[in-house]
């Protein structure tokens, strides 16, 4: 997993290769009206991860479908990606299944697997990123791609590319300083179920956190966003609660009022939540601060795993559950 972890700044730019490289046919009679994105864990992560990035670019909605069904509003104008890592995640492929009833094409971006098998029946648009990785260290493959599709079908421009490029050479150069710090955090926080605060605007990251300290860590971890907490959570820490640790994630583009607000709940916090600790984005754009995030997330998961004495290829109980869900037909 160190290796994996580590790699991942590398892994954005073969990911950036391989968009590049990838032939995309497909096209529409009418114009694209939404776009939806189907997949889970390490791959619908990779969704929300894009649809962030591009909320102050892309005119058009996107939805990320975290379940078994497509939304009603699916039709013939929706660019329908389906991204599964293995190919075989039953949500996706029962998402695929729909889409071939509705007789909806779709972009598929898998390492094979039954959506592979179903992209080439159907003869759908498919970008294979390598295989044989765990899904979750596999986001800079999934979502790097959502981005080539949607410059294929004219939504965004070409752009995207030099602020990933940049973004994974910041990584590499911020990596040894995130490791150090990471390592330090970790043992603040060790043993603690952990909450994750952020504003709506990097929610993503903040998800993207708690799924490593699930699976990496074998920790529980919870989130919420700014402002939305204000309105309900924040009315949660009438008390200190001493086994519980607070992450928030500041960035310096909040929003003025978000500012506002993200300080006078950290001057509640600091009475009643210790541990309670600052994570500072870097970075010159948002392309940036959020790919810095998610590389310090997915090496203070590992330093919380290994500390802890655990393995972190260890999901025995995730497998035990597709092998089950597996025995019994649909």
């Amino acid at each position: 997993m160190f290796n994996l972890i580590k790699d991942f700044p590398q892994q954005v730019l073969q990911a950036v290769e391989i968009g590049e490289k990838a032939v995309l046919k497909g096209k529409f009679e009418t114009p694209i009206s939404n776009v939806v994105i189907c997949g889970m864990g390490g791959s619908g992560i990779g969704g929300e991860v894009f649809s962030e990035l591009l909320r102050s670019e892309l005119k058009l909605p996107v939805t990320v479908v975290k379940g078994y069904s497509l939304p009603a509003f699916v039709n013939a104008s929706t660019l329908l990606i389906l991204s599964s890592y293995s190919g075989n995640t039953e949500e996706t492929i029962a998402c695929a299944r729909a889409a071939v009833k509705l007789k909806i094409p779709a972009t598929c971006v898998t390492s094979g697997g039954k959506l592979g098998e179903m992209a080439l029946k159907h003869n759908w648009d498919s970008i294979e990123i390598p295989s044989g990785f765990p899904p979750r260290t596999c986001l800079g493959y999934s979502v790097t791609q959502l981005f080539f599709i949607l410059q294929h079908y004219g939504l965004i421009n070409a752009e995207f590319k030099a602020s990933l490029i940049r973004s994974a050479s910041f990584m590499e150069t911020e990596q040894k300083k995130i490791q150090e710090e990471t390592e330090y955090l970790a043992a603040q926080i060790l043993k603690k179920p952990i909450i994750v605060y952020a504003e709506d605007k990097y929610q993503s990251v903040a998800l993207r956190l708690k799924q490593q300290i699930n699976e990496n860590a074998k920790g529980h971890c919870w989130l919420n966003v700014l402002p939305e907490l204000n309105h309900n959570e924040l009315v949660g820490w009438s008390k200190n609660n001493e086994h519980l640790a607070v992450l928030v994630l500041r960035t310096n583009d909040e929003h003025p009022r978000n500012t506002l607000r993200v300080n006078f709940t950290e001057n509640v916090l600091h009475k009643i939540a210790q541990p309670f600790h600052e994570i500072h984005a870097k970075g010159h754009d948002t392309y940036e601060k959020h790919f810095y995030l998610i590389h310090f997330g997915d090496w203070l998961s590992y330093h919380l795993c290994i500390m802890q004495g655990y393995d972190p290829f260890d999901i025995d109980v995730l497998i035990a559950l597709k092998e089950h869900l597996s025995s019994i037909s649909e």
